[in-house]
């Protein structure tokens, strides 16, 4: 079997996290503070993959769906377990409805939107079809062009003269409550409390020594590289950033440079086509290939389907509109009690329960 290199690992870990808040933005409610939330997020983010990395060194080749049975026992241990594919299933629904509102408000309004989920949907059953290894090579492939397209447009937005330093004046107008209403919950689960998926694939790398090391150089780098798109966005908008729905896709519309190069806005939607597409097909992977390892089925392809058609029918129905999706569903709903109980909650029970039985041991 093919096994995933540490670049292909520390791609892989750098695109999922950036996801879809390369696009959105992060910490819109605190205003020109933003960029400190995400700090603060960050090193919370690595205390929080440290936990999970603990729980891969307690339990040496086994998945994260495969550490519950292995520690509280099959009848406790797999329900429990079971909860995770199906949380990857959800959120890959809500990354379908993200790529169908976006797509649909910015580059194709008159497209049925059922035409633009299905065709997202499709692209994801194909790389899933391809397994690991063509997860792995498409982040390796994606990597290269977002760091160039990233600095592409810092250079541009630099020589566009639309970069004001004073925008980022006064820092903590409002005190300290806005920034960590941005840190906890949705800072800290956003990209970082999602990593626990990337568990199911631990195993599979070539120098699993190595998992720490390059996970935490991708978190340390993909937090550095939001708090600069926030810092940037901030330069630009000032305590308008707060406002935007797409700050990424309006702050590539400003860049002008001779009145040549301009209209960029195609930047912003590359931007989340490719890391969105690599975060589905990493969820839809690991939502199957949990369930193949839950169930004892001989292979999971042919689950990739079904999985896709269920996320397609979630995507499809679980929003009327954008703010919904997001404000109403997502955090008001969503972070506290569906995200906060799996990526916090239960690890922590599970890293407490696994160092009491080996100590006992």
């Amino acid at each position: 079997m093919n096994k995933i290199t540490v670049y292909q690992l520390f791609a892989i870990t750098f695109i999922f996290q950036l996801g879809t808040t390369i696009i959105f933005g992060f910490g819109g409610s605190a205003g020109r503070d933003a960029w400190i939330g995400e700090l603060i997020s960050c090193c919370l983010g690595i205390l929080i993959v440290m936990i999970y990395i603990a729980l891969m060194r307690m339990n040496p080749g086994l998945t994260l769906v495969q550490w519950f049975p292995s520690q509280f026992g099959r009848w406790i241990g797999k329900p429990l377990a079971f909860l995770y594919p199906l949380m990857f299933l959800y959120s890959v629904g809500r990354i379908i409805a993200d790529i169908r509102d976006m797509v649909s408000t910015t580059v194709l309004p008159n497209t049925p939107l059922l035409v633009i989920s299905g065709l997202f949907a499709i692209i994801i059953a194909y790389c899933v079809y391809g397994g690991t290894v063509i997860v792995a090579r498409l982040g390796e492939m994606i990597l290269p062009i977002v760091l160039l397209m990233f600095f592409i447009e810092i250079i541009l937005l630099g020589g566009s003269g639309v970069l004001h330093i004073n925008n980022l004046l006064p820092v903590l107008e409002k005190g300290w409550e806005p920034v960590w209403k941005v840190v906890y919950p949705s800072g800290i689960t956003q990209s970082f409390g999602e990593t626990l998926v990337l568990a199911m694939f631990w195993p599979e790398t070539k120098r699993p020594e190595k998992v720490m090391k390059v996970t935490l150089l991708a978190t340390i780098l993909s937090g550095s590289m939001v708090t600069l798109f926030d810092v940037l966005a901030i330069l630009v908008f000032g305590d308008m950033f707060s406002s935007f729905l797409y700050p990424l896709y309006t702050l590539l519309s400003l860049i002008s440079i001779g009145h040549f190069i301009e209209n960029l806005q195609m930047f912003g939607v590359l931007y989340l086509l490719m890391t969105a597409l690599l975060k589905s097909v990493v969820y839809m992977l690991a939502a199957v290939k949990g369930i193949q390892q839950l169930t004892n089925m001989k292979g999971s392809r042919v689950l990739v389907i079904p999985a896709c058609a269920i996320s397609l029918f979630l995507g499809m129905t679980m929003s009327q509109n954008i703010a919904e999706h997001i404000y109403r569903h997502h955090f008001e709903l969503l972070v506290p009690y569906v995200w906060v109980p799996l990526l916090f909650v239960l690890p922590a029970i599970l890293l407490l329960v696994t160092w009491l039985r080996q100590l006992k041991k």
